[in-house]
This record gives structure tokens, sequence and C-alpha cells, in this order.
């Protein structure tokens, strides 16, 4: 026979699995988006003949400054982009957690458009407040329409991982 107190266990276990559900599915989805960015600025400078001019710039900006830093070593360059690097990656989790738990809360569907809209909006506005905390002139920010199309980007990829991952609500 079950106790009344069992059921309060199996409750707090369920949710606790849930819990750890979202975490995990959050975290990946935002890897899967931020590696998307990523993978998107290096095929860009590629393009140009530029290699890692993109997460460079955004190292620079991060840390207040703008412009070309001519002063500085190789070495020196690459320990900035690889910091800059899981800033990045360590936002899109906190970015894809908080996306795993809007679908939840508010019982939207998880579509490719919902995700895409959440990254324009949620991951433009991040980055925005890091512009300005920074003291980075949105000026000398890398152009816009590329920020905003790669923040859709990361979107859909995020809410294509969670509808892969997770039942949709009806």
């Amino acid at each position: 026979m079950v106790g009344s107190h069992d059921y309060g266990y199996w409750a707090a276990e369920r949710y606790r699995d849930r819990l750890y559900g979202d975490l995990r599915d959050g975290a990946i989805a935002g890897l899967l988006g931020g590696g998307s960015i990523m993978v998107l600025s290096l095929l860009y400078d590629a393009l140009l003949f530029t290699p890692l001019a993109t997460p460079d710039f955004l190292a620079q900006a991060l840390i207040g400054r703008a412009g070309p830093a001519a002063d500085i070593t190789a070495q020196l360059r690459l320990v900035r982009i690889a910091m800059f690097t899981v800033l990045h990656l360590a936002a899109f989790i906190f970015l894809g957690i908080v996306l795993v738990k809007f679908f939840r809360i508010t019982n939207i569907r998880k579509t490719l458009l919902h995700g895409g809209l959440y990254g324009l909006t949620a991951c433009t506005t991040l980055f925005g407040v890091i512009l300005q905390l920074s003291g980075t002139k949105v000026s000398v920010a890398p152009e816009w329409l590329a920020v905003l199309l790669g923040n859709f980007i990361a979107g859909v990829v995020m809410a294509g991982y969670l509808q892969t991952r997770t039942p949709q609500q009806e």
C-alpha cells in the first residue's frame, strides 16, 4: 500500500527529473545555437580572407577596446578569442535554458519561427546590453543586419533541437 508521504516523494522525483531534463536540453540547445553563430562568423571571415576577425573584434568589444590592437601578440590575441568563445557559449547556454523554460511556461508550440523570433529578440538584446556595459560604441559594432540574422538563425537552431528532444505542448 502506498502511503500519502510516497506521493510527495514521487512528485519531487518527477519535478527533479523534469528540471534536470530542461537544464540539459537548454544547455545543449544553447551550445548548438552559439556554435551555429560561430560557424557562420568563421565562414564569413574565410570568405573575406580575414581569419578570426569577427571573434577578435567581439572579444575587443567585450573588454571595451575598439579598433585593431597592433601592440598585441598573436598568442595573446588567441587567448582573448578563446576567452570570448567560452563567454559566448556560456551566454548561449543561459539563453537556451531560458528558451526551454519560456516554452514550458507559455505553452507556445516549439516552432522554428518562434525560436527565430526568440533569437532575434533575446540574443540581440543580450548582445546590445553587453556592448553598452563594455562601453563599446554601437557605431563600431559589426553590421547590425548580420547580428540580427545570426541571432535569428541561432534561435531557429535552438528551437529545432528542442522540437526533437521534448514533446510538443498542444
